[in-house]
């Protein structure tokens, strides 16, 4: 009997994130569609791709994704390998259902479907992601070649300095700016060096985490032994590096250059009880609260 993969999404996941993957044939398939928790999963749940749902792929890389829809019913998304988006709404489960079963066999007819006009990522709301975050080299690369830049500038600015007869007390102030600036790109080079291997994988439905200096070095994270995320400038939510993980036991780890504070943040869902710390004036908390 024909087997396809199929993998589900909960309200609680993040786009591109599933679990229970594996190959199962179509009456497992049903089974898995009935057994979901539907009703359960409704409740505060916005009507998008990227939600409850159970989704099926075929061996040309089509794919059929089952969702929820307004009203208790269900939205069936259809997204074929050139990425045309289409969908359909079924009444109840089990016409849900008949349609899966045309997927195995290969007889879906799409002309009761409705095809999306725009087709613009799509495939993120169906292809799994393993969420795994490095630095990106070509930020090292940029960082290295700002600093050399700015060496060679600080250099033929402090050798004019030297050479600068009654000047006054201009060359002075210009070399102390000049150095303050370099304290900060040194600074800035520096993490980004010392980080670059670095390994992160994390996504918002899934407990446990890793984290690592580099891959030698991975260790594996529960989000229920984290005691608080501390976010620790001021600085707008865009940072790569701001917020520090804080355990229960005391230990913390502070990923660097891998990933966006809020989006970090964000993989952390509420109801783990996390508590959030941010800086009195951090613009960061203003937009959370309006």
């Amino acid at each position: 009997m024909l087997q396809l993969i199929s993998k589900l999404q909960h309200n609680t996941y993040e786009k591109s994130e599933y679990s229970d993957e594996q190959l199962r044939n179509v009456d497992e398939t049903i089974q898995v569609i009935k057994d979901f928790p539907w009703d359960a999963e409704r409740a505060l749940t916005d009507i998008q791709l990227t939600g409850p749902s159970v989704v099926i792929q075929d061996n040309n890389l089509n794919y059929l994704k089952l969702g929820l829809y307004f009203n208790s019913k269900f939205c069936v998304y259809y997204l074929d390998n050139g990425n045309h988006l289409y969908e359909y709404y079924a009444s109840t489960i089990d016409k849900a259902c008949d349609l899966v079963k045309d997927f195995f066999e290969q007889t879906l007819n799409l002309s009761s479907f409705e095809k999306h006009f725009f087709n613009i990522g799509n495939q993120p709301h169906f292809i799994t992601s393993d969420f795994i975050y490095r630095v990106n080299p070509a930020r090292i690369f940029v960082l290295a070649a700002f600093f050399s830049i700015y060496l060679l500038f600080a250099i033929s600015v402090f050798c004019a300095s030297v050479l600068h007869i009654g000047g006054g007390s201009y060359p002075i102030v210009l070399l102390l700016i000049i150095l303050g600036l370099g304290i900060f790109i040194g600074s800035i080079s520096s993490v980004a060096i010392k980080g670059r291997n670095q390994y992160l994988r994390i996504s918002r439905g899934n407990h446990i985490f890793y984290y690592g200096i580099d891959e030698k070095h991975i260790k594996e994270y529960n989000k229920a032994d984290v005691a608080e995320l501390a976010h620790r400038t001021a600085t707008s939510d865009r940072n790569m590096g701001n917020v520090q993980i804080r355990f229960k036991n005391g230990e913390f780890i502070q990923p660097k250059m891998l990933i966006h504070d809020m989006d970090l943040i964000q993989k952390f869902p509420e109801n783990l009880g996390i508590k959030i710390i941010y800086p009195q004036n951090s613009l960061f908390k203003r937009s959370q609260s309006a």
